[in-house]
């Protein structure tokens, strides 16, 4: 989902976006949050109903009957800017241009995506709600597709730094490491349901998280290096490594936490090629020679003969300036 999004933000300008998983029936059953705010989505996940009634919005009618886009769409009900929920929602993230659309496959519904924008960005034109229109069959293709489990990730860059105090108490936590870790130790996040995330589930998660840094320090190793773990989950990898921080005498009175987001090694090399000066051909001959795949495959996948492959190949490498099949790896993982 995160990639999907990415390539909505390229295609619709928008600050953020949200997108719900739903049943059959109409009820979110998982949703991904960009810039998640652990505050806000407690307080939808317990006030759904008031929300709806405030705003003059059902998310399930619009799931179950209701347009393609354009359900939640600004402005809303006359007086919704003088309710709780305007203030807790869209003055609490300051945005307050938003369009939906609904995803379905045939009459079942399978969850919806909202675009929202800052105040000072302007609506969304009826230009942009046809795109919006026109790209939702592929992200319904996309998420009714079997995902295949990635078989390696790599570094983003992406980390953020938390520090617990001797009691498990987070003393400091920085807006990089909050977003990840609500991913990192949630792996659902249904809206409008009591199991939803709110502050009881966000601490239960990260006293789970000290616990486990207090695990890895009773291990002798970690006087001599700093212990390190992967979370798994649905959202994917994520990196930690935890420090002991001392005082003056010696003492560990605090533990810092990294924690880095993994992608998909595929996601990083697709990232990579659409940069390269390359054609379209090449980077889907790049693409596959990255990933390892023999030249025999790559030329019945692509149904180019073995004398076309190489004169392909030969031009990606020119190109890059590079020599062999070992360069492109390093090069589109770099």
């Amino acid at each position: 989902m995160p990639q999907i999004l990415e390539e909505m933000h390229r295609i619709i300008p928008s600050e953020r976006i949200h997108f719900a998983w739903t049943d059959d029936v109409g009820t979110i059953v998982n949703a991904y949050f960009e810039k998640p705010d652990p505050a806000v989505l407690g307080w939808l996940s317990h006030n759904q109903q008031r929300f709806e009634e405030e705003i003059g919005y059902s998310v399930r009618q619009a799931i179950l009957f209701g347009k393609l886009t354009g359900n939640f769409r600004w402005p809303f009900r006359k007086g919704a800017e003088a309710t709780e929920s305007y203030e807790r929602m869209f003055r609490a993230l300051n945005i307050q241009y938003c369009i939906d659309g609904v995803l379905r496959d045939r009459d079942r519904p399978l969850g919806q995506i909202v675009l929202f924008r800052q105040p000072e960005d302007g609506d969304f034109s009826g230009e942009e709600e046809g795109v919006l229109a026109r790209t939702l069959p592929y992200i319904a293709h996309a998420i009714s597709s079997p995902v295949k489990t990635p078989e390696a990730f790599v570094e983003t860059g992406d980390s953020g730094l938390m520090v617990f105090d001797a009691t498990g108490k987070v003393s400091y936590q920085s807006r990089l490491a909050k977003e990840l870790c609500v991913y990192a130790l949630h792996e659902r996040i249904p809206v409008g349901q009591d199991t939803g995330l709110d502050s009881r589930a966000v601490e239960a998660g990260l006293q789970g998280l000290f616990k486990q840094v207090l695990e890895n320090f009773s291990d002798s190793d970690a006087v001599h290096s700093p212990p390190a773990w992967t979370l798994k989950n649905k959202w994917g990898e994520f990196q930690l490594r935890a420090y002991a921080l001392q005082a003056a005498a010696g003492t560990a009175n605090s533990y810092g936490v990294m924690v880095e987001k993994k992608i998909p090694a595929e996601v990083r090399m697709l990232r990579k090629i659409k940069e390269m000066p390359l054609s379209n051909k090449q980077r889907e001959v790049c693409f596959h020679l990255a990933r390892g795949v023999s030249t025999d495959e790559v030329g019945a996948m692509l149904g180019i003969s073995a004398t076309t492959l190489k004169e392909h190949t030969q031009a990606i490498y020119r190109k890059l300036s590079i020599n062999k099949r070992e360069d492109l790896i390093r090069l589109v993982l770099s």
